[in-house]
């Protein structure tokens, strides 16, 4: 269980991650979105040739190709992912590129020399784990004394479309679990970060996905989080069919997302 600020008692906030959801919002990202994670990666963190990344929370590697663009065959990049499937797809870079995949839970110390990488980069993973601290004071540990830490995640603008909808459909939008994650960066890593890194300042990132048509948001919505968590909540899970039945306002989606960086304090 975890404690929030105000000692109520909340589930788990951990999700394991199903391949399948992964690559439908991966795709929809892609191909609807009008902010590229790529692009920012290439014009706004400073990846070098030769560098060494730490990836928390790597999932398929889809960042991976754009880490290499800028790190290039002498960089190496380490991606941790407690989901073997995950990493399974992950594994299919492994053979033209200096990368090591290890299949570990990052709510416990890691199990890597200190001082060897150049970033630790996590994006859309670290606000599931159980002590923000403990996985500061190890991204610090392993971060070489020149190091950068990058980690994004959602703000609580973000989705806004899919709560209402999904309001709809069970009978509730937002609940204390999402509550939580979607402000964890701010609120929980943002001041502990502060006091073990230098340098440390975050940003908001708005964005849109913009669907070409009913169904491609509903196969965005049944691979989220929310859905899941919906269907098990209630005992129902609505086909696609079903889903397609009910009134839809427009098919847009306000993304928002929040980067904290940081540096090493030598």
């Amino acid at each position: 269980m975890k404690m929030t600020d105000n000692s109520t008692k909340v589930e788990s906030l951990s999700y394991a991650e199903t391949p399948d959801a992964l690559s439908i919002r991966i795709r929809a990202h892609k191909e609807y979105s009008n902010f590229s994670l790529e692009d920012w990666f290439g014009k706004n963190i400073s990846l070098r040739e030769g560098d060494t990344i730490l990836d928390l929370g790597c999932g398929s590697g889809n960042l991976f190709p754009a880490y290499l663009d800028k790190i290039g065959e002498k960089g190496t990049i380490v991606g941790i992912d407690q989901s073997a499937e995950l990493l399974e797809k992950a594994g299919v870079l492994k053979s033209i590129s200096s990368i090591v995949l290890l299949k570990l839970d990052i709510n416990q110390p890691f199990p890597l020399i200190k001082e060897s990488f150049d970033h630790v980069i996590s994006t859309f993973a670290i606000y599931y784990v159980e002590d923000p601290i403990l996985v500061l004071e190890e991204i610090k540990r392993v971060l070489k004394n020149t190091g950068e830490i990058v980690l994004i995640g959602p703000t609580d603008k973000n989705a806004s479309e899919l709560y209402e909808f999904n309001k709809t459909v069970f009978g509730f939008g937002r609940d204390e679990k999402v509550v939580i994650r979607s402000n964890r960066i701010e609120k929980e890593f943002y001041p502990s970060a502060t006091s073990l890194f230098k340098n440390v300042r975050f940003e908001k990132i708005p964005s849109k996905l913009i669907f070409p048509n009913k169904q491609e948001f509903m196969e965005y919505y049944m691979s989220t989080l929310l859905f899941e968590e919906s269907a098990t909540k209630t005992g129902v899970k609505p086909t696609m069919t079903e889903l397609l039945s009910q009134e839809l306002v427009s098919t847009e989606i306000s993304k928002e997302m929040v980067v904290l960086r940081g540096q090493k304090i030598v």
